[in-house]
């Protein structure tokens, strides 16, 4: 029955892809099959359509210790974004199903520090605000999207990814340096990439997950996944709170005394839903809703006498839809998006007073479209085209009413694979009111060497980032003559992946980078210290290698992962316009030179356990490099363990993790003490059919 079932499966996708290689787009969609149907079927593997996919082209879907096998089958209509199907040239990191199943109740700032060397800049406590700094470049020069639409805050200009939960995105992906041309403004350190996929098979799947920690702790989920081969649906509902009560040695006062955080407390709820239908004539239907409301505390710093009354409230709805049209050799998808967003921050001079000090309020939506055109013009050659229109408003107290703009871009781009090379090339012109933005170019090229497994990958990007609503409107403060950053990333890379017939490999990754960004934007005290402005920066010089290794096997009943990453970076102030002499050759202010991750996982039958450990170098807190407040390294492990269960349809896990596990005393920002050792222990229950 299987193999009758499995036989039907492969002509149906000869019936749509056409049975001439090469009548269909070249692209993949990745089908899984496990190693017993593998087994029952082994002369597929010589089958004109299939070939195996090597780890190193498309690794963001291949995980070895799942036992999983991936083989590619020629697609009518090519599924991926821009973003993803442009990006080859790219070092692109991924996190293994193992860790993304330990840490689903965390969020994507957590995650992202365990499989990238990239640096997480958070205040301490469970839900505080979590942002990212790659490639030696600040949080709002990386762009987060998802499924194709920008979430980085209007105002700010970045995001805040203690808002993202794992579990609300099917895939997680960063692209280093992602091209300006591509991805639009703002991209000198790369992309983080969210998306949902559907799996197109008959499922009902309920999951139930609950999670308590130190410190009053909660976190409860309901996750689902229903459909049929025509229609899925996907949904995910968590609640997460926190007294974040913890204790903390305040080296700030005399003595040092113990001192228990208050006014630090969380709650966060949302609810993430997808809709995928295929209709006839290879037309596909997608559609999302995600909607989060959080209100955090903020607690005061170390070293301060007055209690803390501060309050930050986030919350948004954010919808798209997607249609896409599938042809034999091209495709046609219209996107549209609808994102509003609204924060209220609230201060008191003395928690009993009954007037707040500062009563702030930011309300800004986004409408956005994109029509995109793929073709196949030849078995090598692919070439793509699309128009992006944006409408951006915001209403903020501090900016003394509604302001608004109007962006839109026109990009084309191809892809040319020939006798192991691929290669990208994109162009993109952009078109904002009164700033003049020169015509992005970006071009890239992977090679497969002769030996097996190596791969050299090389690119360069122009790149460009539009001041934010905050930059040029706040009062005080804001100045709507800032000019726009400019520059470029380019990088070189080798990749090496070594697999053995049992399923054991070893991939190393090793890439130098260089940007040079113009006019660089950053807020620094004005010349009273009585607030902060945003200035340019003439001209910064971040140069750097990005090294990971990543080895995967069996040692008899054991399966193992072990993952390192590191990334030394030196981000310099070449010039200023303020004539700041003594800043020029500076390291940029809270990015460290060296970072890095080590995770290691164990498992053999239903257990498994593990550990993961961050480092953290020195990082400088002002732009004269001052060494007197500058903060000091640290490196933070953090170990799980658990067990799986199975009982007819019913599978579940009991996992106790535990962060912080030296109970390190450390900053990341400074004045703002981070928890020690916590626990958290967690029973999640799937029922399956």
């Amino acid at each position: 029955m299987k193999t009758l079932a499995f036989s039907l499966f492969l002509l149906l996708n000869s019936v749509i892809a056409g049975s001439v290689p090469g009548s269909g787009l070249s692209d993949t969609t990745e089908f899984a099959v496990n190693s017993e149907l593998l087994e029952d079927h082994k002369h597929l593997k010589y089958h004109e359509n299939y070939e195996p996919l090597k780890l190193y082209e498309h690794y963001e879907h291949y995980d070895a210790s799942d036992s999983i096998m991936l083989y590619s089958i020629p697609e009518v209509v090519i599924e991926q974004n821009r973003q993803s199907f442009f990006n080859e040239d790219k070092k692109v990191s991924v996190p293994d199903s193992l860790i993304r199943a330990v840490f689903s109740s965390a969020d994507a700032g957590l995650l992202l520090s365990l499989f990238t060397p990239a640096y997480i800049n958070t205040n301490g406590g469970s839900g505080s605000s979590s942002s990212l700094f790659l490639r030696g470049v600040n949080s709002y020069q990386t762009t987060v999207s998802w499924n194709g639409f920008l979430l980085n805050s209007l105002s700010l200009g970045t995001m805040d990814f203690s808002l993202i939960p794992v579990a609300a995105a099917g895939d997680i992906s960063v692209v280093h340096g992602a091209a300006g041309s591509i991805a639009g403004s703002g991209n000198f350190g790369g992309s983080v990439l969210l998306r949902n996929r559907a799996e197109w098979d008959d499922r009902l799947q309920v999951g139930v997950k609950s999670e308590l920690g130190s410190y009053d702790e909660r976190h409860l989920s309901l996750s689902a996944k229903i459909g049929s081969r025509i229609l899925q649906y996907q949904l995910y509902v968590f609640s997460h709170k926190a007294e974040n009560n913890f204790i903390y040695t305040d080296t700030h006062k005399p003595g040092n005394p113990l001192e228990r955080a208050s006014n630090n407390t969380l709650n966060n709820t949302g609810i993430v839903q997808n809709l995928f239908v295929r209709l006839p004539r290879n037309n596909k239907i997608e559609t999302g809703i995600w909607y989060q409301s959080r209100k955090k505390e903020l607690p005061a710093i170390m070293g301060s006498y007055v209690p803390a009354s501060a309050m930050q409230r986030d919350s948004s709805l954010r919808v798209y839809a997607k249609w896409t049209k599938g042809w034999s050799r091209a495709s046609l998808s219209l996107n549209t998006a609808m994102f509003d967003e609204f924060m209220l921050f609230r201060d008191k001079n003395l928690p009993d007073d009954n007037h707040y000090s500062i009563d702030s309020r930011i309300h800004s939506s986004r409408l956005m479209g994109d029509l995109n055109y793929r073709y196949e013009v030849t078995g090598y050659l692919i070439v793509d085209g699309g128009l992006e229109v944006s409408s951006l408003s915001a209403d903020v107290d501090a900016y003394g009413g509604n302001v608004s703009e109007i962006r839109s871009a026109a990009i084309t781009a191809m892809k040319l694979r020939w006798s192991g090379i691929t290669g990208n090339l994109s162009l993109r012109k952009e078109f904002q009111g009164d700033i003049e933005i020169p015509l992005l170019f970006s071009a890239g090229v992977k090679k497969d060497l002769p030996f097996r497994g190596l791969a050299i990958k090389s690119s360069y990007s122009d790149q460009f980032r539009i001041p934010t609503f905050n930059d040029m409107y706040w009062k005080p403060g804001g100045d709507p003559q800032l000019l726009p950053e400019s520059g470029y990333t380019a990088d070189l890379g080798l990749v090496q992946v070594i697999e053995t017939r049992t399923g054991s490999g070893v991939t190393v990754d090793v890439t130098a980078y260089r940007s040079e960004i113009n006019n660089m934007i950053q807020w620094v005290p004005t010349g009273t210290g009585s607030w902060w402005g945003p200035e340019n920066r003439k001209e910064i010089l971040v140069r750097g290698i990005e090294s990971s290794l990543l080895s995967r096997g069996k040692i008899r009943q054991f399966s193992y992962t072990l993952g390192i990453s590191h990334n030394f970076v030196r981000s310099q102030i070449t010039a200023t316009y303020n004539g700041i002499k003594s800043h020029e050759g500076n390291q940029l202010m809270y990015v460290p030179v060296h970072t890095g991750s080590v995770r290691a996982g164990l498992s053999s039958g239903r257990s498994f356990f593990g550990f993961t450990g961050n480092y953290t170098g020195s990082r400088f807190t002002g732009n004269d490099n001052n060494r007197q407040y500058m903060m000091h390294p640290f490196m933070v492990f953090n170990g799980y363990a658990g067990y799986r269960i199975k009982a007819g349809d019913v599978a579940g896990k009991i996992q106790l993790r535990v962060m912080n596990l030296l109970n390190n005393q450390y900053q990341v920002v400074r004045s703002y003490p981070m928890p020690g050792r916590t626990f958290h222990l967690s029973l999640s229950l799937d029922f399956n059919t």
